[in-house]
């Protein structure tokens, strides 16, 4: 069953690009930064300002997304924050997505991929490893995973490059060095697009039932909860 709404608000703070995006009915506003160190002044105003652009009132929205991880810990805690002060006091649903697969719809849209492309993103972890996930663009405009995210060193990086030739390789090179990489950070306009389909199919969720996931010395996702970002 399918669930209609009219309005959703996307944050996303994962990065050092901070973004909001406000969808009313068939328009999307939205706001984009890259002010590292700066999330917590800027999240606020551009709430403000989406809002205001749009003439309503945050009683007014249907749902939230936000992204979930990998990213920096402080930044994650930031959107998630908002997201969460925002669902409890208005008793909203939430759709929460991996940061890496809002990033291959970023690079499908900026860099105009067609279906059947490959897109690896890719986030510089520290310490000489990297957050690395691998999507498909299918032909209804959903993002299959090849593999799941994974904090990988950057040899394991360069070899699933290799073995997988993706059509875009996105995000942060760091100490990579890896060729044809394109620098690029997740937006919630993008976000959005892909919450605005999880929620039509029924995979909104209450807040309490979501917590932040992260990547750590692991090749898979470490759970803080029972529940993994869709």
């Amino acid at each position: 069953m399918r669930i209609t709404m009219t309005s959703m608000l996307a944050i996303e703070t994962s990065t050092p690009a901070c973004s909001v995006a406000l969808s009313v009915g068939d328009a999307v506003i939205s706001r984009y930064c890259e002010e590292p160190r700066s999330h917590t002044r800027l999240v606020m105003s551009m709430i403000d300002e989406v809002l205001g652009e749009a003439g309503i009132k945050p009683n007014q929205l249907d749902a939230l997304a936000v992204t979930l991880g990998p990213g920096s810990f402080t930044g994650l805690r930031i959107g998630f924050a908002t997201v969460q002060g925002l669902a409890f006091g208005l008793d909203l649903p939430v759709v929460a997505l991996s940061t890496l697969k809002v990033m291959a719809q970023t690079a499908a849209r900026k860099q105009g991929l067609e279906k059947g492309a490959i897109i690896m993103p890719i986030l510089d972890a520290r310490m000489s490893e990297f957050n690395c996930g691998c999507y498909r663009l299918e032909s209804s405009g959903e993002f299959s995973a090849l593999f799941q995210d994974q904090l990988v060193s950057a040899e394991q990086a360069l070899e699933l490059i290799r073995q997988y030739q993706p059509s875009a390789l996105v995000g942060e090179d760091g100490q990579l060095g890896a060729e044809g990489f394109i620098d690029l950070y997740p937006d919630a306009a993008d976000l959005l697009k892909l919450a605005e389909l999880r929620f039509s199919q029924g995979l909104a969720q209450p807040i309490d039932s979501i917590e932040l996931v992260y990547l750590r010395g692991t090749d898979a996702w470490q759970k803080r909860k029972r529940i993994r970002a869709i």
